[in-house]
């Protein structure tokens, strides 16, 4: 299983993301995009994908080239050390207002800042909350411990 090549398993988004136990900064993303080109590869699905409806239609070497990209690149180096998407709102209001956590602001509950995350943006904002008080590094800590 190859590593990120960034050492992000102390680190804490602003948003609460724990670096080490995200997808892309822990490196599975890549690992998951090898491991599905290694099966596309080994099975053969390619070939008899043509036989099976809709399977005609597909592009295996755009897939393959997407893998490989994903494989190569699909890793973060966590917010502390500029990774993360680069204007990222909460980032930046963050950085703004000298929070190194969302914790700290009272604006928390109602920021629609988080909304980007979808349905992740509750449970960061309730996970920060019950963090309150701990260090970034206890924080990271416990998220490696119980994931």
């Amino acid at each position: 299983m190859a590593q990120s090549p960034f050492d992000v398993k102390n680190q804490v988004g602003p948003c609460g993301i724990t670096c080490g136990t995200c997808f892309l900064g822990s490196g599975s993303m890549a690992n998951s995009a090898k491991t599905t080109s290694e099966y596309i590869n080994m099975s053969g699905i390619k070939e008899w994908a043509q036989m099976v409806p809709e399977g005609s239609g597909l592009n295996w070497e755009e897939t393959e080239k997407t893998l490989h990209w994903m494989t190569k690149y699909a890793f973060c180096a966590g917010c502390e050390k500029g990774g993360g998407p680069p204007n990222c709102a909460i980032r930046l209001c963050a950085t703004e207002r000298g929070y190194e956590l969302c914790n700290k602001c009272e604006e928390l509950d109602d920021c629609s800042k988080f909304n980007w995350l979808g349905e992740g943006a509750t449970g960061l904002k309730q996970k920060l909350k019950e963090n309150a008080g701990k260090t970034k590094t206890l924080i990271a800590r416990e998220a490696l411990k119980s994931s």
